[in-house]
């Protein structure tokens, strides 16, 4: 049986392994913390806007007190930059599978199935969560040059990963020798955008999305593709 003194010498001992005040127990918490503030902060800016949120509303979104959240995140504008980032790895996140496979496309079939996917998922994305392209488009382009200049790397990135997918398409002859590959890839992530927008004005019905779709492989298959001789 353990006396109760050995339990209080037992406390006293362990006292000076203790972290430091306001540091968190474990990276395992730590995370699980970060994750909760920037799920926090990706409602509150969505509902409020950034410039009318506080610090304060994002604490008690989170169910945390400020100075945890303060612990965490110094100040609102390092916090819009976590929120931004979640925001991009999610975006990309959505595309990527589609874009980047270990095999590459060699036939015409195959080159609209992954562009089919690639769409399919990036619109199922913003249908599904919609608060994520507002705060990337909408919030933190009105903040500074800054995250403008991040918005257009997100394009970018996008963009690439679509170029590639038509440089091997073009590598295997299903795309036309004389595309640029670079050009392609960027026209392509510039027709999805307008979709996206609207999707965050909530513009978008399944109607609608079909025909941003449609439209989208049409560019691709009387633009893109090499055309075998005797086809129209």
């Amino acid at each position: 049986m353990v006396t109760l003194g050995a339990d209080r010498r037992g406390e006293t001992a362990a006292a000076p392994s203790r972290r430091g005040r306001g540091r968190p127990p474990s990276p395992g918490l730590e995370d699980r913390r970060r994750a909760q503030i920037i799920s926090a902060a990706v409602a509150v800016f969505t509902q409020r806007g950034y410039a009318d949120t506080t610090m304060a509303d994002i604490a008690r979104q989170a169910g945390i007190g400020q100075g945890t959240l303060y612990r965490y995140v110094p100040s609102k504008r390092e916090l819009l930059d976590l929120v931004f980032d979640y925001s991009v790895e999610e975006i990309i996140g959505a595309a990527e599978p589609a874009l980047r496979l270990e095999e590459p496309p060699t036939t015409e079939a195959e080159v609209i199935a992954r562009f089919d996917a690639a769409v399919h998922a990036m619109t199922e994305l913003t249908r599904r969560r919609p608060e994520l392209l507002s705060l990337v488009a909408v919030e933190a382009a009105a903040m500074d040059e800054e995250l403008k200049l991040r918005i257009l790397g997100l394009e970018s990135t996008v963009a690439r990963m679509t170029a590639r997918l038509c440089e091997d398409a073009q590598e295997a002859g299903v795309l036309r020798r004389d595309a640029d590959p670079q050009v392609c890839g960027l026209l392509v992530t510039k027709m999805l955008l307008p979709v996206g927008l609207r999707e965050v004005l909530g513009q978008v019905d399944a109607a609608t999305r079909a025909r941003y779709r449609d439209a989208i492989f049409d560019f691709v298959r009387h633009a893109l593709l090499a055309r075998p001789e005797g086809r129209r």
